[in-house]
């Protein structure tokens, strides 16, 4: 079961509608780790930016730590909903780049072994 950490920074304001929805779009994140990972950690930060021209912006960052690896994603959105829809979209695709590259890695490594071991039975 992953860990989360919700913090804010600026002005906004963490209500219980908004902790709940950060958490139940996070969770998602869960089914790409392993399930006997203890260790995972989801720190996510919510914060508000102000931009001149284009009004205020939200922005959510989520940075999540696992066994074997670390995800960083983040937004900024004109709702702080959007913003941590499009973070979260962000992290799954992360997540799914990291998982491929390690079983791509798996996959090569146990050719080359597989190779070497028909090396020694022709002889």
């Amino acid at each position: 079961m992953m860990e989360i950490v919700i913090k804010t920074r600026g002005s906004v304001i963490l209500t219980d509608e908004m902790r709940t929805f950060a958490d139940h779009k996070v969770r998602k994140l869960e089914k790409f780790i392993s399930p006997g990972d203890t260790t995972a950690l989801a720190d996510v930060e919510l914060a508000s930016v102000s931009k001149s021209r284009t009004g205020d912006l939200f922005r959510a960052e989520i940075n999540l730590s696992f066994a074997g690896g670390f995800i960083r994603a983040e937004a900024s959105r004109e709702t702080l909903h959007a913003a941590i829809d499009k973070a979260v979209s962000e992290a799954r695709r992360e997540m799914r780049v990291f998982r491929t590259k390690h079983r791509d890695l798996m996959r090569r490594g146990a050719a080359k072994v597989k190779k070497l071991f028909r090396r020694f039975q022709k002889e």
